[in-house]
């Protein structure tokens, strides 16, 4: 991802429904589990936006990320367990008991980052992850974020088998998933259009009204798998 996309999150991720919403998403999650984990890594921490979460249920919280301007946006929110790093390359001693992946691996090489993630997890350790949904939903955002790939879950289901128990798969934000669609579709129609992230396509008026949706969602999340959706989303267990 460039640089550049760092400074809008940076801009936007404490308020925006988006952002919001997924760490509503895993704070649920993380609570169900009923754990107090000793050490979490979240790979691709980005900003930072995850790290209070995993703060709440670890003992321990670490960070990697492989954007500089990533890792320096952390340290301005006083995260010191952060530093720079390759989902290819995890060359990291400790053994982790919860890893958080949100929306890393479809800019890597997945089947190399499974392996480096399942050699620094614990056994019974679990791999929270999340992945956009859907080859059909490919859209002016995944070009700009350089995504190499949205996926299935038959896909996700081969990736993880090996060396993996899953939990539960389901999809994200069926909320937003026809909405979505049709402007995808119509964007595709689109010549010379100017390629933007589809998060300023939003009004700042829906922020609440979205995020109030998805927080009802999260809840539902929580006790069935959703039909359909803009992304997927797993938890799986080191077997």
């Amino acid at each position: 991802m460039e640089d550049v996309n760092y400074d809008h999150i940076f801009q936007i991720e404490q308020d925006n429904w988006w952002y919001k919403s997924k760490r509503d998403l895993w704070d649920r999650i993380l609570k169900k589990t009923n754990k107090r984990f000793s050490s979490a890594l979240d790979i691709g921490c980005g900003v930072g936006s995850n790290l209070k979460i995993l703060e709440k249920y670890s003992q321990n919280v670490q960070g990697i990320d492989y954007s500089e301007k990533a890792i320096d946006y952390c340290r301005k929110k006083k995260y010191q367990h952060v530093s720079i790093g390759d989902v290819h390359h995890l060359n990291i001693n400790n053994k982790y008991d919860l890893i958080l992946c949100s929306d890393i691996l479809e800019h890597v090489d997945d089947n190399k980052a499974m392996q480096e993630i399942s050699k620094v997890l614990k056994s019974g350790g679990w791999l929270i992850f999340s992945v956009p949904a859907h080859k059909y939903l490919w859209n002016d955002n995944d070009d700009l974020s350089q995504h190499q790939r949205r996926y299935e879950k038959k896909e996700l289901i081969k990736l993880l088998s090996k060396e993996f128990k899953i939990i539960k798969l389901s999809y994200w934000n069926f909320s937003l998933f026809f909405p979505t669609y049709l402007i995808y579709q119509l964007q595709k129609l689109k010549k010379n259009r100017t390629k933007t992230n589809n998060l300023n396509l939003i009004p700042k008026w829906m922020n609440t009204i979205l995020y109030f949706i998805l927080k009802i969602e999260n809840r539902l999340f929580q006790k069935i798998n959703l039909p359909q959706g803009i992304s997927l989303v797993g938890i799986a267990i080191k077997k």
